[in-house]
């Protein structure tokens, strides 16, 4: 982001150095604010790109320990609901 900026003021103050009729100075103005906008955009989509993996990787990570607490409660339940059959006892049906 601060190269784009660099080089937008860069080109601005070469605008002022430009020595050609009025045209030629709104195109070349015209052309250093499309380049430092399509820096600036290039910039924004590698942050929203790590954003993006970011984001991913931990909700991955949730999800994973969402079902794995899920598993362990279903696990633990029927745990306490597990009875031995003492010895001479029926087996219950």
């Amino acid at each position: 982001m601060l190269v784009a900026i660099v080089i937008y003021y860069r080109c601005r103050d070469q605008l002022e150095l430009f020595q050609g009729n009025r045209l030629q100075r709104f195109v070349f103005h015209m052309w250093c604010y499309y380049n430092y906008e399509r820096m600036r955009r290039g910039a924004d989509f590698y942050l929203l790109q790590s954003n993006s993996t970011y984001v991913n990787s931990w909700s991955a990570l949730q999800s994973l320990v969402i079902i794995t607490a899920g598993y362990l409660q279903l696990y633990f339940l029927k745990r306490l609901f597990k009875t031995k059959p003492a010895e001479g006892d029926k087996p219950r049906c």
